[in-house]
């Protein structure tokens, strides 16, 4: 009798352990799936119909056949779906899994110092090839090719302004930084699903400066999808959290959600029934949001301002809501420039602006940041060269002469430098003109030597 109660132990052990490593196996192979979770449904509802099998109480066999079955449902749920959406859906894959974290309260940020490999498949077939190069600060590579001095320019914004699915040198940052020919040094503080109050929790904490100093532009990309980002209504929002308050203005509240929910929210992003249910039931950006919004670039604008940065806003107005954003930024003496100023209507029947991902095409980041330069950087750089003095200029010692007019385009770096005192030392006064100098009898605003 106990041989038989061995045997038969032995056997179930045995089936035990066969069970454990297939659905380790079959878990395993999943995640190189693009539907996950029906392995996952598959897996849980046959070990429900197990317990099922070897339970001896009446009521705990009901309740595992009645969770095996739902499991199962579940099962053919999310095959259904998976066969029906993606055509319509883009997957994106990555050699580095964990890319980002939220390790400095500003929401899902790159991880320092490293080369991640980028790529997109639609209906089975890649649309996009690339590669994120993250620097040891966590920021997105802007080419040293085009990096430059003395002056210094920040790029806030979502995915818009990072470079989703094109080159490190194919966004925004890149392009204009090759507009300005070397007179300016590129930051690109921007971030995948971001908004506004990233950039503005960059500004607060002290970010920007240790990184980047005081830029003397700050450019931030903007779309109407910023509006529910800012509100915390994205469902991927992990950022900082603000709140009205004080005459309405921005006060920082924590972060939108606890370290549980975002763990949880990125295993249930694999579900392509809850994609379908997300986007379903999608809580878009509302008018109502526009006060929460403006208030965030307020406080952002004020905060730049001390430090003698200058805030450009490109605004994507292709739809009421954006033109209503766009006239109460303008109210608010916000320099703002409406895509359409870039691309005319004309324009926008005969070319795509996005790619297959809606996200900009490289074409279209360089007609932004060519806009951008010939209309803000350019006149902005020109403003702080000119007018020089007119009368001979007050050489330094070691100093080579440079003309009446000099072009610092065209000069190496160690030659980028003043023909008039007028400029107090200091990292963030050497670049900006003081009036007062003193240059032959005339007070102009001019360089310091670097």
């Amino acid at each position: 009798m106990s041989r038989k109660i061995f045997r038969l132990l032995e056997t179930r052990l045995t089936a035990l352990a066969l069970l454990v490593a297939t659905s380790v196996l079959f878990l395993e192979h999943s995640a190189g799936m693009d539907a996950p979770f029906v392995i996952y449904f598959l897996v849980a509802g046959a070990w429900a119909i197990i317990i099922a099998v070897l339970s001896r109480r009446e009521f705990l066999r009901k309740a595992a056949l009645l969770c095996g079955s739902a499991l199962f449902c579940l099962a053919v749920v999310e095959t259904y779906v998976y066969y029906t959406t993606k055509s319509q859906v883009i997957i994106t894959r990555t050699t580095q899994q964990a890319w980002r974290r939220d390790t400095m309260g500003f929401g899902d940020f790159p991880v320092p110092n490293m080369a991640i490999e980028f790529k997109q498949f639609l209906n089975g077939r890649m649309i996009g090839d690339v590669t994120y190069r993250i620097d040891a600060n966590g920021l997105r590579e802007i080419p040293n090719a085009v990096q430059g001095r003395p002056y210094e320019v920040a790029f806030f914004g979502c995915s818009f302004m990072f470079g989703h699915g094109v080159e490190d040198d194919q966004t925004v940052p890149y392009y204009f930084l090759r507009e300005a020919r070397g007179t300016f040094e590129g930051f690109n503080f921007a971030g995948e699903g971001w908004g506004p109050h990233q950039m503005l929790r960059e500004v607060e904490t002290g970010f920007i400066r240790r990184v980047a100093g005081a830029p003397d532009l700050a450019i931030y990309e903007a779309i109407p999808d910023h509006l529910r980002r800012v509100a915390g209504r994205a469902p991927w929002e992990s950022g900082p959290k603000y709140e009205l308050c004080r005459s309405e203005e921005a006060c920082y509240a924590g972060p939108f959600h606890s370290t549980y929910y975002e763990t949880s929210r990125r295993w249930l992003d694999k579900s392509w029934t809850g994609k379908f249910i997300e986007n379903y039931f999608a809580n878009l950006s509302r008018p109502s949001d526009i006060p929460l919004f403006l208030a965030v670039l307020k406080k952002t604008r004020s905060l730049l301002e001390q430090n003698g940065t200058r805030l450009i806003i490109v605004l994507w107005d292709q739809n009421e809501l954006a033109k209503t954003m766009l006239k109460t930024l303008r109210a608010n003496q916000f320099d703002v420039i409406a895509l359409s100023s870039i691309f005319p209507d004309g324009d926008l029947k005969t070319q795509s602006l996005t790619q297959a991902d809606r996200h900009p095409s490289p074409a279209t980041n360089q007609a932004i940041a060519t806009y951008l330069w010939e209309h803000v950087g350019g006149s902005w750089w020109q403003s702080a060269q000119m007018p020089l003095c007119p009368m001979k200029p007050v050489l330094r010692a070691n100093q080579k002469p440079l003309g009446d007019l000099p072009d610092v385009r065209k000069l190496d770096f160690q030659d980028r430098r003043s023909t008039c005192e007028g400029w107090t030392s200091g990292k963030s006064a050497r670049k900006r003109p003081v009036f007062g100098a003193s240059c032959q009898g005339k007070r102009e605003p001019i360089l310091e030597a670097l």
